[in-house]
């Protein structure tokens, strides 16, 4: 697997590069406010998680490894600390995982599109994702929209393989029994468009 620039910056920033730490913090840190929101619209929240990922990091750079996706790394980092803070008062993990909401809809941060050509498609799309549970979204998000491989999809969804293909089958196939192919193309063209960072 080929090295891309952010491993370069990791392995200086574990080395003790002060630029390459700020590198990936310029780098990834509006990524990862944008992926914090799919989770919870506390905009402080998610701030505060971030900081806690590069702090953490910080703190940690002489025990790190180089994660073969340094953004699926920091991603799996940024979803335990939201799940930690979102329910602390949660007994069992693994239901709190199944429990934590994934949204879709567009956050104010993001770019308004043109209002008149997006309504239909947008409605369109709400009505597809409605058929979904969280679980569903997040992992067709992962799958379609940032275009992740499936071990990477695993490890972001604490999921087995054949658990995380079950899983998407049975959201294409929700959403097949509503709607015409048609349908479920304009709607991941159009999450491409919307979501894709």
């Amino acid at each position: 697997m080929p090295v891309d620039e952010s491993q370069i910056k990791w392995r200086r920033f574990i080395s003790g590069d002060d630029d390459a730490y700020t590198w990936l913090y310029c780098t990834f840190v509006q990524v990862l406010y944008r992926y914090g929101l799919r989770f919870t619209s506390d905009i402080e929240l998610v701030k505060d998680c971030i900081q806690e990922v590069f702090t953490h990091l910080y703190k940690h750079r002489n025990t790190l490894s180089v994660p073969d996706n340094i953004k699926v790394y920091l991603y799996v980092t940024l979803k335990n600390n939201l799940l930690r803070a979102l329910y602390k008062d949660v007994a069992h993990e693994r239901q709190a995982i199944e429990q934590m909401p994934f949204l879709l809809e567009r956050t104010v941060e993001e770019d308004f599109i043109d209002k008149e050509q997006s309504q239909n498609q947008q409605k369109k799309v709400e009505e597809v994702l409605s058929l979904l549970t969280p679980r569903q979204k997040e992992i067709i998000y992962y799958r379609f929209i940032q275009g992740l491989a499936m071990d990477e999809i695993c490890l972001l969804m604490n999921l087995n393989y054949q658990s995380a293909q079950n899983l998407i089958q049975r959201s294409l196939r929700k959403i097949r029994q509503h709607y015409r192919f048609s349908d479920l193309y304009v709607c991941f063209a159009y999450l491409l468009a919307e979501y894709a960072s």
